[in-house]
């Protein structure tokens, strides 16, 4: 079964994806380019349509500076997509990445499961797995405790899509969101060993290029808030294995 996969890039960042591109084509993989949303070209109207920064500063511990808000509508557009054109499975992945040549055996592997919503295909901390199943091709299937954070690459069901779009408009970062899975019953699991890695010769120009960082100021009142609600998060497994695996004992 052959999936679309995609690849967000910023205009004016072409050969990064021409970069990207040429990596997949060297392990005989293909890839649609998706042109990133640009934050700080975005009008008010749409600002308000995507982010909410009432509930940003009820929910969360600091604003969102417009880069994060064009990374997040990106990811969202793709969501929107798939349940536009009834896409059931597809993989998204970001323009600054190292791929291994078993990219194509995880999603063979993550094809035949069933019950995710969202697979995790890169972890720059390399957090543990709580639970695992083995997979064919040496893989290992596993749940999280912590969700490994950033969006370099994943799979993500139509199922998952939908359930990630109920968050429109939202309030925090598009990784910080799916770590919190539990608000939306998203099944996340990851697939080891990764076949993605982050490229530190290219910084995210997705983010960088809308607005610089951020000052990360917040109030104490507001970073306890946010630290008790993601402790009690991570008390939760992300997925349930044994239904995702449950085919393949047969």
């Amino acid at each position: 079964m052959s999936i679309p996969l995609y690849i967000i890039n910023m205009q004016g960042c072409e050969e990064r994806w021409y970069t990207t591109q040429t990596r997949l084509n060297n392990i005989g993989m293909e890839a649609e380019r998706f042109n990133a949303t640009v934050g700080k070209q975005l009008n008010e109207t749409e600002l308000q349509t995507w982010y909410c920064p009432s509930n940003n500063k009820k929910h969360y511990h600091r604003d969102l500076t417009l880069g994060e808000i064009g990374c997040y509508v990106s990811h969202m557009r793709i969501w929107q997509k798939m349940v536009d054109e009834n896409i059931s499975v597809c993989v998204v992945l970001e323009d600054d990445l190292f791929i291994q040549p078993h990219l194509n055996n995880v999603i063979t592997a993550a094809l035949e499961l069933q019950h995710w919503d969202l697979i995790k295909l890169s972890d720059n901390r390399d957090f543990p797995f709580i639970d695992t199943a083995t997979l064919q091709d040496g893989l290992t299937l596993g749940n999280y405790k912590k969700t490994p954070n950033g969006t370099q690459g994943y799979i993500i069901s139509l199922e998952g899509a939908k359930k990630l779009l109920t968050r429109k408009p939202f309030y925090r970062p598009v990784d910080v969101d799916i770590q919190f899975h539990g608000e939306v019953g998203l099944q996340v699991v990851g697939i080891k060993p990764y076949p993605l890695a982050e490229d530190r010769n290219f910084e995210s120009e997705i983010v960088n290029a809308n607005t610089g960082t951020h000052s990360n100021r917040s109030t104490f009142l507001r970073n306890l808030k946010h630290r008790i609600r993601i402790y009690l998060q991570r008390r939760e497994t992300t997925a349930d294995l044994k239904k995702i695996t449950a085919d393949k004992s047969h």
